[in-house]
């Protein structure tokens, strides 16, 4: 098992080193200046057009976002090659707006969860400031004990300009109107799964119920005083097996 650092910090802040250094070049001295840095790094691929798509969800969902600042973000997608439409619209019957992105390559529809479940916010104040970020795993846990229907906290990597800059990342998935959603309390959204897998590149690494994660709880966690989530997350199995070989320290009986 890979130490605490290494899995949850190490690679985070390396990650997001990358990603500064090749904005800052990209800003600075052009594109041709960003990539050359990436190649020199390793990197295989990179998506500048999806990070863009993925920032300017993020203001989006920000209740203080400056209204200009947003439009002169969607004029630079609509800009961008392959796009077909961008535009935002009400949803039907409810005072809630959803942002809708087609590309050729990509179809994207997202809405803000504190709009849509106002409740949300009873359980996460800062849905909707920047303080929701570096916040998954505590968002995940909480979303999916919260929600009130099926769903499943999915735990994987995430993908920042290329894949050099990889970071771990917990979401929720379930079932809306028919639809597979995914809700991501560190952008505060409620995307379409097809759409949100493709924007992060995401490749998943374990899948939890929330009927799992409940019995868990009831049976071990609540029981321990302090315990991450990122690491049940991960290595749920193995520590389920490790506590249920010492049933007699949580009084249970077989």
């Amino acid at each position: 098992m890979k130490s605490y650092d290494l899995l949850f910090d190490e690679e985070f802040h390396n990650s997001q080193n990358i990603d500064e250094k090749f904005a800052e070049l990209c800003n600075k001295k052009g594109l041709k200046a960003g990539l050359k840095y990436l190649k020199e790094i390793g990197a295989t691929w990179y998506d500048k057009e999806n990070y863009e798509i993925l920032y300017t969800i993020s203001a989006f969902t920000k209740k203080d976002t400056d209204e200009k600042f947003f439009q002169s973000l969607i004029e630079r997608i609509r800009r961008q090659n392959g796009t077909k439409e961008v535009k935002i619209e009400k949803l039907k019957d409810k005072n809630v707006s959803q942002l809708i992105i087609n590309k050729e390559d990509i179809s994207v529809t997202v809405i803000p969860l504190s709009k849509r479940l106002p409740v949300s916010l009873e359980t996460c104040p800062d849905l909707e400031d920047d303080t929701r970020e570096g916040t998954c795993f505590a968002k995940a846990l909480t979303i999916a004990t919260h929600l009130g229907r099926d769903n499943t906290i999915v735990t994987g990597y995430c993908y920042g300009y290329s894949d050099k800059s990889r970071f771990l990342h917990s979401f929720v998935e379930t079932i809306l109107n028919g639809e597979e959603v995914v809700i991501d309390g560190t952008l505060n959204a409620i995307m379409n799964k097809d759409g949100y897998y493709a924007l992060r590149h995401i490749k998943p690494l374990t899948k939890i119920s929330n009927q799992t994660l409940r019995e868990d709880m009831e049976k071990y966690l609540y029981k321990i005083k302090k315990f991450p989530p990122e690491v049940y997350f991960v290595f749920r199995d193995e520590i389920i097996r490790d506590f249920e070989k010492n049933d007699e320290l949580f009084d249970i009986k077989r």
